[in-house]
């Protein structure tokens, strides 16, 4: 195997597959990325047997070939040389030799046949959908995520593909999400599917420019068609919770606030709370909202924001960190909250919801202290 690329598209194909390389493994093999010089391309492929993420980059090759090379080093090395056009060869003992003017890298590869054969996706449906959209939707959804590994279903976000609507659902109990687009329309009835953060997070890193995206629904597997890159994510087991439930129906109390205002407060007197449950109370009145923090062994922290508010006055405490993560991903320069009690689910909305969708975040509360 023989091929010329100039070091910035080797680069940028190596940015793309190296975070699909599991931090550890009891496979060495995995820390490897699968290198394939054939049909004028080369072909970069890494996997930890979840995820697997497919790129091809232009390249001249002199001779076709496939190797293995240990990723994290082969991009250290890469991300510190000038935009130069690197020749890689390897030879008949798996040595990969790497060189650009006078100099010279030598790195032991494997052979790829000890590498995991990416799987075979048996496709059962096909859609494209519209690439800001998804983007926009895994973005708002992919922090309300849980990283319990007891509860395995909240550890990624429920997709819905309706026939008239397609819905993006997260949750880990304290908080969350659901995003509907409403123009969207099928003619298949696809089962639900729970998509891992890692493959969602690799889809944010590639995903870019406009037009449409195609995703393959399998089984096990959902795959993430781009115009050189291929993601497929082996989905999560196990049956996501009713999560309409737990919207609240009858919220009749209504709080407009400044969200950046309402975000600098909160990040403010934050400062001053428990570390442990990060608690703040909230008192809401007609025109303000005062936010409260106190630490027995750092203080008090009091801030006083505008606001337009309809219904009886109330006090509610929430885990700061919870509430500035729902903040930050909303867009409009107004939030709308509801609530019923101080014990119950807070709704929050945007402003102004964006053209054919309906957007809703949820924040449970803390208990305050008598």
């Amino acid at each position: 195997m023989k091929f010329n690329i100039p070091c910035s598209k080797l680069k940028m194909g190596l940015q793309q597959v190296i975070d699909v390389i599991p931090a550890k493994t009891t496979l060495p093999i995995l820390s490897h990325i699968l290198f394939e010089a054939k049909s004028g391309q080369l072909t970069l492929s890494a996997t930890d047997l979840e995820v697997s993420l497919k790129t091809q980059l232009q390249a001249t090759i002199e001779s076709e070939g496939s190797v293995t090379i240990p990723g994290r080093l082969l991009f250290d090395v890469v991300r510190e040389l000038p935009d130069v056009p690197l020749n890689i060869s390897k030879d008949e003992s798996n040595r990969i030799i790497l060189t650009f003017s006078k100099n010279k890298y030598t790195f032991f590869g494997g052979d790829d046949k000890d590498y995991p054969q990416l799987p075979a996706i048996d496709v059962k449906y096909e859609i494209t959908f519209d690439k800001k959209k998804l983007q926009r939707y895994v973005e708002k959804t992919i922090f309300a995520t849980s990283t319990d590994e007891l509860r395995p279903a909240l550890m990624g976000v429920l997709f819905q593909v309706g026939e008239n609507d397609y819905k993006a659902v997260s949750t880990d109990g304290h908080r969350l999400v659901k995003i509907i687009d409403k123009s969207f329309t099928t003619k298949d009835i696809i089962d639900d599917v729970i998509i891992p953060v890692k493959g969602l997070n690799l889809l944010l890193k590639s995903i870019d420019g406009d037009g449409d995206i195609k995703i393959s629904f399998a089984t096990n597997y959902i795959v993430f068609d781009l115009e050189n890159t291929s993601i497929s994510a082996t989905l999560m087991e196990g049956k996501y919770p009713d999560y309409e439930k737990v919207i609240p129906l009858n919220e009749h109390k209504k709080l407009v606030i400044n969200r950046e205002k309402f975000i600098s407060s909160l990040r403010t007197v934050s400062v001053l709370a428990n570390k442990i449950t990060q608690q703040i109370k909230i008192d809401i009145e007609p025109d303000k909202v005062t936010i409260t923090s106190e630490d027995m062994d750092l203080g008090e922290g009091i801030e006083i924001v505008e606001a337009e508010y309809t219904g009886e006055p109330m006090e509610i405490g929430f885990n700061s960190n919870y509430l500035l993560e729902v903040l930050s991903h909303l867009d409009t320069e107004d939030v709308i909250f509801t609530f019923d009690t101080s014990v119950s689910a807070a709704l929050v909305f945007p402003m102004i919801q964006e053209e054919d969708e309906n957007l809703l975040m949820l924040v449970m509360p803390i208990k305050l202290k008598e």
